[in-house]
C-alpha cells in the first residue's frame, strides 16, 4: 500500500513529464549516458555550515518539506540531495538535463546509485573469462527533480520519491560510495606536496586519518587519492612529457637570467638529450671548477636515460652540484656532447683535475675534449674490480697500499714487482692491464697535481644515492627534473649550515701552536680547519735532523720518529714561500704536518701565503656579484608557494586552538566563514591572469617525447623479469615450486616436479619402482638411443609422462631424484 507522499511524488513526476514533452521544442535535451561527468557526482558542491547539522536539519525534513523547498541555482539542489543521501545512507547519481536556448538548465534530475539494472544479456552470458562484476543497480526509482520557475526565478521541486527498494547504507558504509567521495582542492594541495618529496600515495592517507582522527573522515579512499595524483599529472604533460619539460625550463630562465639549459633532437625530432645548470651551479663552478667529478646513474625516470651528475667540492668540503644531463644511451657521441655543452654552459672554463669511474666512453671524451686535465681513475671502483678478478683479501690489501702510496715512481715499481711476485700474478691479465694505466691511478704519478682531496666518485655515488630517494623510474620527464630541484636543495641547505657553523661559532685551541692555530680559524671553514688541525697535531711525529740555511733559502730535513722516512722542506724567508717534498698542499691545497714543524722552527705565527690556497678559505665566494633577492619586489608568488606559506602559518594556530573547546568552536567558525569569502574572491579573480600550479604547455618547441624502447646499462630489460631464486626440493632436488599445483615439468631436458610434496615423493617412489622393475626384466643395458619411460601412475593427477635419455656410456640421471645413476646396476 503506497503512502499518500508516494502518490503526491508520483503525480508531480507524471506532470514535469507532460511539462517537459510540452516544451521540449524550446529545450536542448542533454542525455546523460554521453557524458561520463554527469553519471556520478564526484565534485562536492559549495556548502556551507557544520556537516553534523546539516545532516541533523536533513534527515528530519518530510516529504512536504522537499516538495516545497526553493534553490537559487542548480549546485544548491545538488548539494541538498548530496546531504540528504549522506544523511539517509544512499549514494546519487546525475540525471537528465534539459536546457535552454538562453543557456541556463531548465530542468535537472538527480537519481540513487542504484538506480537501473543490469541487461539480462550481461547476467546470462556464458563465455565469459572473468569473474563478472558485483550488481550495484536493483532498479530503485528514488530520485529528486527540479524546474526553473519563470515568475519567481527560482528552481522549485517538481519531483521527489523518498521510497528505496533496497536496504539503506549505514554510516560506515555511506563513507564508501562514490557519490560520498571527493579529493578536495585542499586535500590535493597537500597531497601533491608530499608527492614531490617521494610520499607515497598509502602513507599519504595515513597522514590524513592521522590528521582526522580515523580513515571514515578523510572523505575519500587511497585509490582516489591515486587517480586524483594521476589524472592531475597528465594534465600536467597534457601537451607532451617533452614540451612540459622544456616549457618548465624556459620559464626557470625567465627568472634566473644565468639558467643554462641545451637540447638536442634525433631525425624523428624525438628529446635525446637535456643538460640543464641553475646560477647557482654556473657560479659554483667558477669558485670551485678546478677539480671535476662525474658519473651516471641509473632507473631515474620512465625513459631509462642514465642521469649525468657534474659536481664537485666546495670550500666546506661537500658536494656542490655544477650540472646534469640526461643522455639518450652512453656511447662517444653522448658523452663529448654531454662535456661540449658543459663547458659552453661554463663560459669554456676547463677544469684542471677529473675522476670517473673508467668508463671507456668517457676516458675517450675527455681525452679528445679535455687533453691538459689531469684524469684519475675512481679508488673504490679499482679496489671492487681487484676483488673481482683476484679475489684475495691480502692482494686487496697490497693492491691499496700500491695505489695510495705516497712515494716516487721508481719506489712504485718496486713495490710492484714485489707484490706480483708474492702473489704470482705475472701472468694475470688484469694485473698486467691496471700496471699499464698505472699513470691514471697511482698516486706515485698523481701527486703533485691538484686533485682536492678527492680520489673516487664517491661524491656522485652519495649524490645518486640522495637522488634516489626523489627520483623513480615511473617519474616522466618534468617530474624529474622538478624533483631533482629539491634533491640538490638540501646539499645546498647543508652548505648554508656549515656556513653559519663557521661564521659564529669558535672552537677551543686543541694544539700548542695557539698563533698558527688562530689564524687557521680564522682563515679556513670549519670542516677544512679541522683537517689542518689534525695536521697541526702530527707536526709532533717528526724531528728536523739536518738542514741548510744561507741566510734567505734554507732546506729543512724530517724523519719520522717511527717510520723513519724522510722528508724535505725548502722555506724562503724573503719571499715567504714554502714548499715539501711530500707534495701534500700542490695535491690537496692544505699545508701538510710536515710544514707546521718547520713554521714552529722558524717561528711563524701566521700561516704563509703560498700554503693557503683561496678555495678553502671564507672568502671563497667573495668573487661573487650575487643579486640580492630582495631588491626584485616584482616577484610572484606562485600558487604552491603561497598554499605552503599559508600551510606553515596555520600549524601553531591549529595547534593551540584544538587545546580548549572554546578556541576550537572560534577557529573552526572563522575557517567557515573565511572559506566562503576566499572562494567569491578566487570566483571573482577568475577572468584574472594568475599563476597556477599546473603550467600550461604549448607547442612551442615542437619536440617530441623521448623514446622510451631503449635500454640503459644496469636496467632490466623491459618485457624481462630478473630470474627469482628458489629454494630446492628435498625430494626432487629442483627448483620447489609446488605451490602451483600444475604437476611435471620439463626445463632444460630435467623434470621438474611442480605438485605437493606428497605427489613429488610417490613420483620418486613411483620411478625408482619402475627402475627395480627394468632391472629383474634384464633391461641391465641402455644403448645410447634407447629410450626409457616412466610410467604415468593412474592414481595420481599431477604426474604426468617424461622421458630420459640414456648417454653411449649407460650413465644417466634420475629426473626426479636429482641423483646420478649407472644403468648397469640398475
Amino acid at each position: 500500500m503506497e503512502s499518500w507522499e508516494d502518490e503526491i511524488g508520483r503525480r508531480h513526476l507524471v506532470e514535469l513529464d507532460e511539462e517537459m514533452d510540452e516544451e521540449s521544442d524550446d529545450c536542448e535535451y542533454v542525455n546523460p549516458s554521453r557524458i561520463e561527468a554527469e553519471d556520478d557526482v564526484e565534485e562536492e558542491p559549495n556548502k556551507e555550515g557544520n556537516d553534523e547539522e546539516v545532516y541533523e536539519v536533513v534527515h528530519n525534513m518530510s516529504h512536504y518539506d522537499v516538495m516545497t523547498m526553493q534553490f537559487e541555482t542548480v549546485k544548491d539542489a545538488e548539494c541538498f540531495y548530496l546531504n540528504y543521501g549522506k544523511a539517509i545512507g544512499f549514494g546519487i547519481r546525475r540525471g537528465y538535463k534539459k536546457k535552454h536556448p538562453d543557456g541556463y538548465v531548465r530542468y535537472r534530475a538527480w537519481l540513487c546509485n542504484r538506480e537501473g539494472k543490469r541487461d539480462d544479456k550481461h547476467i546470462e552470458r556464458q563465455d565469459r573469462q572473468r569473474e563478472p562484476k558485483a550488481m550495484t543497480r536493483v532498479n530503485c526509482k528514488a530520485c529528486l527533480k527540479i524546474r526553473y520557475d519563470l515568475k519567481i526565478k527560482k528552481y522549485v521541486v517538481s519531483g521527489f520519491i523518498s521510497e528505496h527498494t533496497h536496504r539503506l547504507a549505514s554510516p560506515e558504509s555511506v563513507a564508501f560510495m562514490r557519490s560520498h567521495r571527493r579529493v578536495s582542492d585542499g586535500a590535493y594541495a597537500q597531497a601533491h606536496t608530499l608527492r614531490r618529496i617521494g610520499v607515497g600515495a598509502s602513507q599519504i592517507v595515513k597522514l590524513f586519518a592521522l590528521q582526522a582522527g580515523r580513515y571514515g573522515n578523510i572523505g575519500f579512499t587511497p585509490k582516489d587519492l591515486y587517480n586524483k595524483l594521476h589524472s592531475k599529472r597528465m594534465e600536467e604533460i597534457a601537451g607532451g612529457d617533452a614540451e612540459a619539460a622544456l616549457a618548465y625550463m624556459a620559464g626557470k630562465n625567465d627568472g634566473d637570467l644565468n639558467f643554462y639549459f641545451k637540447y638536442q633532437l634525433n631525425d624523428e625530432g624525438r628529446l635525446i638529450r637535456l643538460f640543464w645548470a641553475d646560477s647557482r651551479s654556473r657560479d659554483d663552478y667558477r669558485c670551485f671548477g678546478d677539480v671535476l667529478v662525474f658519473d651516471s646513474t641509473y632507473n631515474t625516470n620512465g625513459y631509462d636515460f642514465p642521469l649525468v651528475v657534474f659536481c664537485g667540492v666546495n670550500n666546506h668540503y661537500s658536494t656542490c652540484i655544477f650540472g646534469c644531463a640526461l643522455l639518450v644511451g652512453e656511447g662517444d657521441d653522448a658523452y663529448e656532447w654531454a662535456i661540449t655543452t658543459f663547458l659552453e654552459g661554463m663560459n669554456d672554463k676547463k677544469p684542471c683535475s677529473v675522476v670517473t669511474d673508467g668508463d671507456k666512453s668517457m676516458r675517450k671524451a675527455i681525452q679528445k675534449l679535455l687533453p691538459n686535465a689531469r684524469h684519475r681513475l675512481c679508488s673504490w671502483h679499482l679496489e671492487c674490480n681487484a676483488n673481482t678478478n683476484v679475489k684475495d683479501k691480502a692482494f686487496l690489501d697490497a693492491f691499496k697500499g700500491c695505489m695510495f702510496m705516497n712515494c716516487t715512481p721508481d719506489q712504485f715499481e718496486l713495490k710492484w714487482i714485489e707484490m706480483v711476485k708474492k702473489f704470482d700474478l705475472t701472468s694475470n691479465a688484469w694485473v698486467q692491464k691496471m700496471h699499464r694505466r698505472k699513470e691514471l691511478w697511482a698516486m706515485a704519478y698523481l701527486r703533485g697535481s691538484f686533485f682536492a682531496g678527492m680520489r673516487s666518485t664517491q661524491r656522485c655515488e652519495k649524490m645518486n644515492h640522495v637522488l634516489k630517494m626523489y627520483l623513480t623510474p615511473k617519474l616522466k620527464l618534468y617530474e624529474h627534473i622538478r624533483s631533482f630541484e629539491i634533491s640538490i636543495a638540501w646539499l645546498r641547505h647543508e652548505e648554508s649550515r656549515n656556513r653559519s657553523e663557521t661564521e659564529h661559532t669558535d672552537l677551543l685551541p686543541a694544539t700548542k701552536m695557539h698563533s698558527l692555530e688562530r689564524h687557521a680559524a680564522e682563515l679556513y671553514t670549519r670542516k677544512t680547519f679541522l683537517m689542518v688541525r689534525e695536521e697541526m697535531k702530527m707536526q709532533g711525529m717528526y724531528c728536523r735532523y739536518n738542514g741548510i740555511d744561507d741566510g734567505v733559502q734554507c732546506i729543512h730535513f724530517l724523519e719520522h720518529s717511527y717510520l723513519k722516512i724522510e722528508y724535505r722542506v725548502q722555506y724562503n724567508r724573503f719571499t715567504g714561500e714554502m714548499r715539501c717534498s711530500c707534495l701534500k698542499m700542490e695535491t690537496q691545497g692544505l699545508p701538510c704536518c710536515h710544514m707546521f714543524r718547520i713554521m714552529l722552527f722558524e717561528h711563524l705565527d701566521k700561516i704563509p701565503e703560498n700554503c693557503i690556497l683561496k678555495r678553502w678559505t671564507r672568502k671563497a665566494k667573495e668573487c661573487l656579484m650575487l643579486e640580492d633577492d630582495t631588491s626584485n619586489g616584482s616577484i610572484r608568488l606562485t600558487e604552491m608557494a603561497r598554499y605552503a606559506k599559508l600551510i606553515s602559518g596555520c600549524n601553531n594556530l591549529c595547534f593551540h586552538a584544538a587545546k580548549t573547546l572554546e578556541g576550537f568552536r572560534r577557529v573552526e567558525d572563522m575557517i567557515t566563514t573565511e572559506t566562503v569569502h576566499v572562494k567569491e574572491v578566487q570566483l571573482r579573480a577568475e577572468k584574472l591572469p594568475i599563476q597556477s600550479m599546473t603550467p600550461t604547455v604549448s607547442k612551442k618547441f615542437g619536440v617530441l617525447d623521448p623514446p622510451s624502447d631503449r635500454q640503459a646499462r644496469g636496467a632490466v630489460a623491459k618485457g624481462k623479469r630478473r630470474q627469482q631464486e628458489h629454494r630446492m626440493c628435498g625430494n626432487c632436488s629442483y627448483l620447489e615450486l609446488h605451490e602451483s599445483g600444475q604437476g611435471m615439468d620439463t626445463i632444460g631436458g630435467h623434470a621438474r616436479c611442480q605438485g605437493s610434496r606428497q605427489s613429488c615423493t610417490q613420483q620418486s617412489l613411483f620411478f625408482k619402482q619402475d627402475l627395480t622393475a627394468m632391472k629383474m626384466n634384464g633391461w641391465g643395458t641402455a644403448p645410447s638411443s634407447s629410450v626409457g619411460i616412466i610410467r604415468k601412475q593412474e592414481s595420481s593427477s599431477l604426474c604426468s609422462t617424461q622421458e630420459w635419455h640414456g648417454s653411449s656410456s649407460s650413465y644417466g640421471r634420475d629426473p626426479l631424484v636429482g641423483m646420478d645413476f649407472d644403468v648397469a646396476e640398475w
